[in-house]
Formats: structure tokens, sequence, C-alpha cells
């Protein structure tokens, strides 16, 4: 299991411990989870630390966490199964740390990529629904989209011919968790088109952040928003 992979054990809010240089072995919070580190707070400093140096404070928890593992494998063989049974044996799967998108058809890569989050957290079900919707995206080609070609080979295939799937549970909870965090006026920064930016927040929205930033305006999710310290 690689570093990202063991994003899955934690949630924004966990009491965790980590080691940091000069400073030994720290308790602190979990602010934010990103691709591969997490942002965790201990007394008034930040740190960003790998998931495989965190540790859970409640051993209870730790051992709640580690189903999620197991439930992780337990997708990744299924989609290896229905991939080859479908004919799709020399395209390759894996998780990423999507949360808008369930999952992925890569085409020119012959990969199909499926959220971490909704793997070990969605109904089971669901998850399948999800696996044979690329699998149809992967039989249909790329210019096919999600119109007729798709449907029929998706509804041939027992996938729900939808383009896109309800929010999970997951998704919903952890945006809810993020957005406590901020208020209008909070000065924030976040990363979009692959730049960092800083703004100050206008509006809470029911999903997203107004931010005011440099003359422009942008409608920010709430797990992108990283609050400035002050000076």
């Amino acid at each position: 299991m690689n570093n990202a992979d063991k994003q899955i054990l934690f949630d924004a809010g966990d009491e965790v411990w980590f080691s940091a240089a000069d400073k030994g072995r720290l308790r602190g919070s979990i602010q934010k989870l990103n691709p591969t580190r997490a942002r965790v707070r201990s007394g008034a400093g930040f740190w960003n630390v790998p998931y495989g140096g965190l540790n859970h404070v409640c051993e209870l928890r730790a051992e709640e966490r580690r189903k999620r593992i197991v439930r992780l494998m337990e997708v990744d063989a299924e989609a290896r199964d229905l991939m080859d049974r479908h004919g799709l044996a020399d395209w390759s799967f894996r998780s990423n740390d999507a949360e808008k998108k369930l999952g992925v058809c890569r085409y020119r890569e012959k990969r199909i990529l499926l959220s971490r989050w909704h793997a070990a957290n969605g109904a089971r079900g669901q998850v399948t629904d999800t696996i044979l919707h690329e699998i149809a995206h992967a039989l249909a080609g790329m210019s096919a989209g999600h119109g007729p070609a798709w449907k029929t080979i998706a509804q041939q295939l027992g996938a729900t011919p939808k383009s896109r799937a309800p929010e999970t549970e997951q998704t919903r909870n952890k945006r809810e968790i993020a957005k406590t965090k901020f208020k209008a006026g909070d000065s924030v920064s976040f990363n979009i088109r692959g730049k960092t930016r800083s703004g100050v927040i206008e509006r809470i929205n029911p999903k997203r952040a107004k931010v005011r930033c440099l003359g422009n305006t942008w409608s920010v999710p709430y797990t992108r928003l990283n609050l400035r310290e002050s000076a």
C-alpha cells in the first residue's frame, strides 16, 4: 500500500500522533486531506505530514479505519475481474483521490480510475455500477461520450445509463466538515488551474465559497480552501 492509498485511513478532524524534526512526537488534529499529505494542527503550528507518518490517537478508530483498506482490496479485485470479463484485460485499474468524479476512463492510457473514497465508503452496489459505467466508456470509445452508443453498452452491462451518479454521503460529509472552518471575511488560499491563489471569502454558499481574488471572483469547493495564517 503506497502513501497516497493510506489517505483512506484518515478523515478531517481525526486526532493523530506524528513526529516533527526537532520537536519529537506531537499530537494534533487533521485539518485537511491533501493528495499525499495531511495538514495537521498541533498547538499554534501547522505541519504537512505524509499519511505514512500518521497514527491514530484512538486505537479503536484505527482498527475501524483499517476495514477501509480491506474494502479497497475487494473493489480492486472486483474491478479487475469485471474488466477481464468484458474484454479489457490489457487495461489497468487504480484508485485516485478524486472527490467530485467517482470514476474516470483514460482512453489513451487504457486505464480506469475510481475515487478512493467512493470505493471504500460508497454503497457496494453503487461502486459496482461506477466500475461498469467506466467499462462502458472504454468499450464505446472516446467519441461516444454519454450518447446513445454508450447508453446501449451501459444497459447491456447492467450499469445505470446516466452521465452522473448522485453525490455520495462521504463527499457530502467531507464538504460539510470543511465548510464549518470558514466564514465570510476570512483570508484564504487555494490551488486552481495549477496555481496557488489568495483571496477573501465574500459569501458562504451551500457547496462552494465565493472568493474575491485580485479583481476576480472564484467559486471554490470548501475542501480546497486553506485559512491563511495571520502574520
